[in-house]
């Protein structure tokens, strides 16, 4: 058999030694293929609920089925939705943060002030659930009731579970924080570059630009999901515990659910308003710069105009309807998850 020139091996059909080595090594890149990407959140996601729902439900799987007598089991499934959510997100979020930390400030100052931001605004977020422990201390009927209709869900579990959520929370804010920083910290630079009609970096100023503002739509996007599924959630609960407590005079209202989605409505549009009110400054600066450059020193306003419209709606400055309203949905999803709690259910 004639010898490669090169010294190199003949590219020929792999023999059955070398087969199941070639296999294990496919498979493993395979392997780290679907569990090292996206690829692998909708198997995280399965794996999340099961596990959520026996925490908080136990081994009794039947509530899962679709053809059953017991309304009941929807408010269990709803439940095990919000924990799902908040682990998801976690998961989420850090491997974003693992492979590109684009949506952090890269100095101390940024660092220091996005860590300074979260701390002063946890209080806010923890203060309706400090406020529930407080009400199981003051009425021993609701705290038997929550027993009775979560007998799986013990002190301990609900710890680790609401500290997956306000850990999600904490990360989620962080990215939109994170993203607001940067901006107010480049806006001046933007500004001064627009000013001394500087045509140098005005391709990465866009890139920038754009892939910040992706960033900002995507945590305003896992912010919504966040707080709907924990709203919706909380509304699932408040009827089990109705059904626990039919025997007595006591029923939960619906103010309080609906108080939840306007809290926590407010408390995401206070953070996002901000934010995407830098970008909308940040992006007019740079369009400013992009209708500079390819226009003469003679036009007319009417191609000025359309000039401007043009970077405009690249840069995403005249977004549609569709755009305006997926995100006022994004920010109102709380108060959604509210109404849809309600909607649900007996009102009580």
């Amino acid at each position: 058999m004639p010898e490669p020139r090169d010294g190199s091996p003949l590219a020929s059909t792999p023999s059955r030694a070398g087969t199941p080595a070639s296999f294990w090594r496919d498979a493993g890149t395979a392997f780290a293929l679907a569990f090292r990407s996206p690829l692998a959140i909708f198997i995280f996601y399965g794996l999340a609920f099961v596990s959520s729902f026996i925490l908080m439900h136990g081994t009794e799987l039947q509530a899962l089925a679709y053809l059953h007598a017991r309304k009941a089991n929807l408010w269990r499934v709803l439940t095990a939705f919000a924990p799902t959510t908040w682990v998801t997100i976690l998961v989420i979020v850090l491997s974003d943060w693992q492979r590109n930390r684009s949506a952090w400030p890269h100095t101390r100052k940024g660092r220091m002030t996005v860590a300074l931001c979260v701390v002063l605004g946890l209080p806010f977020v923890l203060l309706p659930i400090l406020a529930q422990y407080i009400v199981w201390k003051e009425e021993p009927l609701v705290r038997a009731a929550f027993s009775s209709a979560l007998p799986a869900a013990s002190p301990a579990k609900s710890f680790i579970l609401n500290l997956a959520g306000v850990t999600s929370g904490a990360l989620v804010a962080s990215g939109i924080l994170g993203v607001h920083i940067q901006l107010l910290e480049r806006l001046p630079q933007l500004r001064r570059r627009a000013e001394q009609h500087e045509a140098d970096g005005l391709d990465e100023d866009v890139r920038w630009y754009q892939q910040h503002r992706a960033r900002l739509s995507g945590f305003l996007t896992l912010s919504g999901l966040l707080m709907g599924t924990s709203i919706l959630s909380v509304s699932a609960i408040r009827h089990l515990l109705n059904e626990a407590l039919s025997t007595s005079s006591l029923t939960l209202p619906t103010a309080p659910i609906l108080g939840y989605g306007l809290y926590y409505t407010g408390l995401i549009a206070s953070m996002y308003l901000p934010a995407s009110k830098a970008l909308k400054d940040a992006g007019q600066t740079i369009a400013e710069r992009l209708v500079r450059q390819p226009l003469e020193a003679h036009v007319t306003w009417k191609q000025r105009n359309e000039e401007q419209e043009a970077a405009q709606t690249w840069l995403g400055l005249r977004g549609s309807a569709l755009q305006d309203f997926q995100q006022a949905l994004s920010v109102l999803t709380p108060l959604l998850a509210s109404f849809s709690g309600l909607i649900l259910g007996p009102t009580g």
